[in-house]
C-alpha cells in the first residue's frame, strides 16, 4: 500500500517542525560549545611569556594564617615524611605531592647540598618556598627552655649571608633578606622514622623556628623554574634547588571540563 502523500498545507507543517527543531538543537549546542569553551580557556590555557610570579609581602596572611604560622605547618609537614617519597632527597612527582593538604603546597628544600627537580604543583594553590631555615626542639635538646631555644634559632640564622630566590633566572624580590619569617610562638611535631632530617622519631612538645621564606600566589597554568636557597659562610652551610615547576589543574576542575565536553557531545550526537 502506497504511503500517505501529504498535501501543500502539512508540507509547509513538516517544514517548519523541521527548521524549529534544528534552530532548538543549533542552540543547545552553541550554549554547549560556549560551555567547553570557556572551561577549556580557563583550564588549559597557558600563561605567556609576561606572566609573573606573584611573591605575597612579609608578614602577609594566607587562609587566616601568617606565613610564620604556615612555617610552623611547613615544619609539621617535613618531618611527618618518611624516606618513602621524601621530597628532601627524592625529585619525584610522588615525593613532591606527598602529605601535601590545603591552601598552601610546601615546597623542600635540601638538608645542605644542591638539588634539580621537576615537578606539578596545583594551580590554584598558594607555593611557600623555603630559602634556608632551621627549628629547634626539645625533641633535640630535653633541658633546653623555650627562651633558649628561641635565642639559639635567632643567633644562627642572623649569621645567613646569602639567599637566592629567582623565577626563570630573575630575582623575586629585590631584598630577600626582607622576607625573614620566625613562628609567632612555639609549637609541636611529631617526626617520622627515616625522616629527612636524622631526627628521632618522636613527639616534640616545644619547638621554635626561624629562617627566609617566600609565599607565592597561584601561579595558575604554565612552567617556571624556581630557583631558591641560602647559605652561611662562617659554618658553611648552603643549600639550593633548581625546580622546574608547573601549574596544573586540580582534578575537580578537570571533571568539570569533562562534563562539560560530554555534554557537548550529547547535544551534537542527540538526533533530532
Amino acid at each position: 500500500m502506497a504511503g500517505h502523500v501529504p498535501n501543500e498545507k502539512e508540507s509547509h507543517s513538516f517544514v517548519d517542525k523541521g527548521e524549529t527543531m534544528k534552530r532548538t538543537s543549533m542552540t543547545r549546542g552553541a550554549r554547549a560549545l560556549a560551555v567547553a569553551a570557556t572551561l577549556t580557556a580557563a583550564l588549559l590555557a597557558v600563561p605567556t611569556a609576561e606572566a609573573a610570579v606573584t611573591v605575597l609581602a612579609p608578614g602577609s596572611s594566607v587562609a587566616g594564617k601568617t606565613i610564620g604560622q604556615w612555617s610552623e605547618a611547613w615544619w609539621q609537614w617535613a618531618f611527618s615524611l618518611d624516606a618513602i617519597d621524601n621530597p628532601f632527597t627524592d625529585g619525584s612527582q610522588a615525593a613532591a605531592s606527598n602529605g601535601q593538604s590545603g591552601p598552601v603546597f610546601f615546597l623542600a628544600g635540601t638538608t645542605g647540598s644542591t638539588a634539580t627537580r621537576s615537578f606539578n604543583v596545583p594551580g590554584d594553590k598558594y607555593l611557600l618556598v623555603p630559602l634556608i631555615n632551621l627549628e629547634l626542639s626539645d625533641l633535640e635538646d630535653p633541658t633546653a627552655s623555650a627562651a633558649h631555644l628561641r635565642a639559639m634559632a635567632t643567633d644562627i640564622i642572623d649569621m645567613v649571608d646569602s639567599l637566592t630566590g629567582k623565577v626563570d633566572g630573575i630575582d623575586l624580590a629585590a631584598d630577600l633578606f626582607l622576607y625573614r619569617e620566625a613562628t609567632p610562638g612555639t609549637f609541636s611535631f611529631v617526626t617520622a622514622a627515616g625522616n629527612a632530617f636524622g631526627v628521632i622519631p618522636g613527639t616534640a612538645n616545644v619547638a621554635v623556628g626561624d629562617g627566609y621564606y617566600l609565599m607565592l600566589a597561584p601561579i595558575g597554568l604554565g612552567t617556571y623554574t624556581l630557583t631558591y636557597g641560602g647559605g652561611i659562610s662562617t659554618f658553611p652551610f648552603a643549600t639550593e634547588v633548581e625546580a622546574t615547576v608547573t601549574g596544573v589543574p586540580e582534578p575537580a576542575a578537570l571533571g568539570l571540563l569533562a562534563v562539560g565536553l560530554i555534554g557537548l557531545a550529547w547535544v551534537r550526537l542527540r538526533p533530532v
